[in-house]
C-alpha cells in the first residue's frame, strides 16, 4: 500500500482511492478471523519447546489448520460475495469483493510459513518471501493502473502475487515440517488462538472501521484524505516491524534464560522507545513525502499524519507490554480488554465522527487505546511481573508527546529541517540518559549516578 501510494493517488480520483482502501479495510477484519490467530499461537506453543522434532510437530499441526481454514474461508467467501458487497459503504463492485475475499482465503497459507521462518532466525528467506510479493503485485498493477483498469487492476494484482507466495511457502513448509492433522493439538491450539480471532476484530475497530462510518458520513472522496494520512502513519508499524519480527517470535524463550524477566523488560522498554522514535520520525517527513508524491488534491491529509503516527505506536507499545497476558494458556483477558476497548471506541464514532469528522474519529480511537494501554499493563503485570522502569517511560512519553506537538509541518526549510532534527536528537539523548535502551545503557544518567554513590 506505501509503495502504491505515488501511483495510485495519480491513477486514481480521491473517490477510487476512498473504495480500494474500503476494500482494504475489508481485509483487515477477515484476515483477522481467516488467520485466527495461528501465528501467535505457533510462538506461543513451538516458541516454549526445546525439543526441535516437536517444535516441528506443532508448526506442522499447525500449518494444516490453516489449510483447512483456507479452503472453507474461499468457498464461504465466494458464496457470500453478493451479500458482503451490499454491506459495504461506497458503491463496490460484486467483482472486486470477489477478488479480496479469494486473497483473503490464502492468509493463512502464508503467515504461518513466514512466522515459521521468523521462529528459524531465516531472516533472509523472509525477506525474499515478504518482498517478492510486494515486487511482483507492484510489477502487476502499475501497468493495468496504467492502462486503466483501476481498483480492479490493483486487487488482480494482489490476488497474483498472494497465489505465488501462497504456493512457495506451501512447499517450502512441507520440505521442513510435513503436514499433521492430530485433532487434540487442534483443540488446544483454537483455545489459545480462537479468543485472539476476538483480539484482532477489536483491532479493527480501534485501527479501521472508523473509515467505513467516515465513508458513509462525507463520501469515499474526503474519506480517503484520512485514509492517505493513514496509511502514512503507519509507516510507523513499518519502521519498528525489523525490532517485532525479531522480538515476537523469541519473547517466549527469552524468558526462560538466564535474568529472564530483567532481559524481557529491558527488551520491551527498547520496543517502546523504537515506537516513539519511529511515530516522531514520520511526524517529521511524513508531511512532506505528502508534498512530494501526490498530487494537490490529496494534501489536506497532512494535518492528520503526526497523531495517526502517534496512535500505531500506542498500538504498538500495547502489544510490546501484553507479554503476560500472553504467557498463559488461552488469551481471553487479551480478548476481553481488547474487546471492551473497541466498544469504547465505537460508542466515541458514533458520538464525535458525524460532528467533528476526522479529528472525532481521531478523538475516538485516542481514548480507546490509551484505555488499552493501561489496562493492558496492569493485566499483564499480575500474570507476569516485569521490573519495568514505569516512571522512565511515562517521563519520555511525555516528552515525546510535546515534541510531537512543536513539530513543524510546513514545506521543508532549513530552519524547519534543523527544528525537526533537533527534537529527535532531544528525544533520543533523554531516553538514552534514562536508561530505556539496553544497547547503550552504560551511557545512561542513572547508571552514572548508582556508580558515584
Amino acid at each position: 500500500a506505501l509503495i502504491m501510494v505515488p501511483v495510485a493517488t495519480h491513477y486514481l480520483t480521491p473517490t477510487d482511492y476512498g473504495r480500494l482502501d474500503i476494500l482494504q479495510t475489508l481485509a483487515d477484519l477477515l484476515s483477522i478471523v481467516i488467520g485466527m490467530g495461528l501465528a501467535e499461537t505457533l510462538f506461543r506453543f513451538a516458541g516454549s519447546e526445546t525439543d526441535e522434532r516437536e517444535r516441528k510437530l506443532v508448526c506442522a499441526n499447525i500449518f494444516s489448520m490453516t489449510l483447512l481454514l483456507g479452503v472453507f474461508a474461499l468457498f464461504l467467501g465466494q458464496i457470500f460475495a453478493v451479500h458482503i458487497t451490499s454491506w459495504l459503504p461506497g458503491d463496490i463492485a460484486t467483482s472486486e469483493t470477489r477478488l479480496i475475499l479469494a486473497s483473503l482465503s490464502l492468509v493463512g497459507t502464508i503467515i504461518v510459513p513466514l512466522a515459521w521462518l521468523r521462529m528459524q532466525n531465516n531472516a533472509w528467506l523472509y525477506l525474499l518471501g515478504s518482498a517478492g510479493r510486494v515486487m511482483l503485485q507492484v510489477a502487476i498493477a502499475i501497468p493495468l493502473l496504467i492502462l486503466g483498469f483501476g481498483v480492479f487492476g490493483v486487487l488482480c494484482a494482489a490476488l497474483t502475487s498472494a497465489i505465488a507466495l501462497c504456493v512457495y511457502l506451501s512447499w517450502k513448509q512441507y520440505k521442513d515440517t510435513g503436514i499433521r492433522f492430530d485433532f487434540a493439538r487442534f483443540r488446544a491450539y483454537s483455545c489459545y488462538g480462537g479468543p485472539l480471532v476476538f483480539v484482532g476484530m477489536a483491532g479493527f475497530v480501534l485501527g479501521s472501521f472508523d473509515r467505513w462510518i467516515l465513508a458513509d458520513i462525507v463520501g469515499t472522496a474526503d474519506m480517503a484524505q484520512y485514509a492517505l494520512a493513514t496509511k502514512f502513519g503507519l509507516i510507523t508499524a513499518v519502521l519498528i516491524q525489523p525490532f517485532d519480527l525479531w522480538w515476537h517470535a523469541r519473547r517466549f524463550s527469552c524468558l526462560k534464560e538466564e535474568n529472564g524477566h530483567q532481559r524481557c523488560a529491558d527488551y520491551a522498554c527498547a520496543g517502546i522507545i523504537i515506537a516513539l522514535f519511529s511515530c516522531l520520525i514520520i511526524a517529521a517527513i511524513g508531511p512532506s513525502l505528502v508534498r512530494l508524491l501526490t498530487p494537490q488534491t490529496y494534501h489536506a491529509s497532512i494535518q492528520f499524519i503526526p497523531w495517526l503516527a502517534l496512535l500505531a505506536a500506542v498500538h504498538n507499545a500495547t502489544a510490546t507490554i501484553a507479554f503476560g497476558a500472553m504467557s498463559k494458556e488461552h488469551t481471553l483477558a487479551p480478548a476481553i480488554i481488547d474487546g471492551s476497548a473497541a466498544a469504547i471506541a465505537l460508542l466515541g464514532y458514533f458520538i464525535l465522527i458525524p460532528h467533528y469528522f476526522a479529528w472525532g474519529a481521531i478523538t475516538a480511537t485516542s481514548i480507546a487505546l490509551s484505555y488499552r494501554f493501561i489496562v493492558t499493563y496492569n493485566v499483564s503485570q499480575r500474570a507476569l511481573l516485569l521490573p519495568y522502569p514505569i516512571i522512565n517511560l511515562i517521563i519520555v512519553s511525555i516528552l515525546a508527546l510535546g515534541i510531537l506537538m512543536l513539530m513543524p509541518d510546513e514545506k521543508l526549510s532549513l530552519i524547519g529541517l534543523t527544528t525537526r532534527l533537533g527534537l529527535i536528537m532531544l528525544f533520543l539523548i533523554i531516553a538514552t540518559l534514562l536508561g530505556l535502551l539496553p544497547l547503550v545503557r552504560k551511557f545512561a544518567f542513572i547508571n552514572i549516578l548508582r556508580k558515584s554513590k
